[in-house]
């Protein structure tokens, strides 16, 4: 598949929102895929089906529709009690970026990083092409505001010290 490189560890988004972008994974994501990439050539194998193009299929070898996929999370997060039965509140399969970004945010706070120097590249992660874009991602939460907090002391009390 074009679009996986698990050797270099990237994964490559074709044109979404009319633009293609290529991600960095972490190694335990490479792990999980090169686990499914196995069981995919089983089902292929056995399916008598022979798509090289498509990364996420069916058992029955077919490839799988943004409808099926997003139905199966809707199921995991039904599972899980993070869904209701029905209707459409709880949590939605879309709001992983948002986990994604805030969690990300918070590791740089944890790291001593400037956040405000990171976020283009946080932006470009997500495909958008400002940090306009992300800003309706980003949620303070309780850690990041004492990270903010803390910060801020360390700040002030280095700024009021005399020479």
């Amino acid at each position: 598949m074009v679009d996986v490189d698990l050797r270099r560890a990237v994964l490559t988004v074709q044109r979404s929102k009319g633009r293609s972008r290529i991600l960095a994974i972490r190694e335990d994501l490479v792990l999980e895929l090169r686990h499914y990439l196995r069981q995919r050539e089983e089902v292929l194998a056995a399916s008598g089906a022979d798509d090289s193009l498509t990364l996420f299929i069916r058992r029955d070898g077919s490839a799988l529709t943004l409808r099926a996929a997003s139905e199966a999370l809707r199921g995991l997060l039904r599972d899980l009690g993070l869904k209701p039965p029905r209707g459409r509140s709880g949590a939605r399969p879309y709001e992983f970026r948002h986990a994604f970004a805030v969690h990300r945010l918070t590791a740089w706070a944890v790291e001593g990083v400037d956040v405000h120097a990171k976020l283009p590249w946080l932006s470009t992660y997500l495909g958008h092409q400002s940090v306009l874009g992300t800003q309706v991602y980003l949620k303070a939460t309780p850690e990041l505001l004492q990270l903010a907090s803390q910060r801020f002391e360390q700040h002030s009390r280095s700024e009021h010290r005399l020479p």
